[in-house]
């Protein structure tokens, strides 16, 4: 069973609907960290103040095909699809470089 990093970048205010999700598929145990969506173009402003959205970034360790389908319906669910909404991604774990798994042997 291939290891693969289930990545999600959603707003804060989704953030708990997108570990729900996950959750709800066996994809616990998340990390998330917290950012500023500084990537983006302005996209509202409020009084000539531009409002910069606060981004979740999530990160899951899963077997592939788990992955794959949380991915999936993160993408739909949270209609991340659309310009400024967000991102769920995949990543073969075997291609990255300086990961280490839980329980797993150090390497030299």
């Amino acid at each position: 069973m291939a290891e693969t990093f289930l990545v999600a970048i959603v707003d804060q205010d989704r953030e708990d609907l997108a570990l729900a999700i996950a959750a709800e598929e066996g994809g616990a145990d998340g990390t998330v960290m917290h950012g500023a969506g500084l990537g983006f173009p302005d996209h509202m402003t409020f009084l000539g103040v531009t409002y910069q959205g606060r981004e979740s970034v999530c990160i899951w360790e899963l077997d592939e095909e788990r992955a794959e389908r949380i991915a999936r319906r993160l993408n739909l669910e949270l209609d991340l699809l659309q310009p400024y909404n967000g991102l769920a991604f995949t990543l073969d774990a075997q291609a990255l470089a300086g990961m280490q798994f839980v329980g797993a042997p150090a390497q030299p």
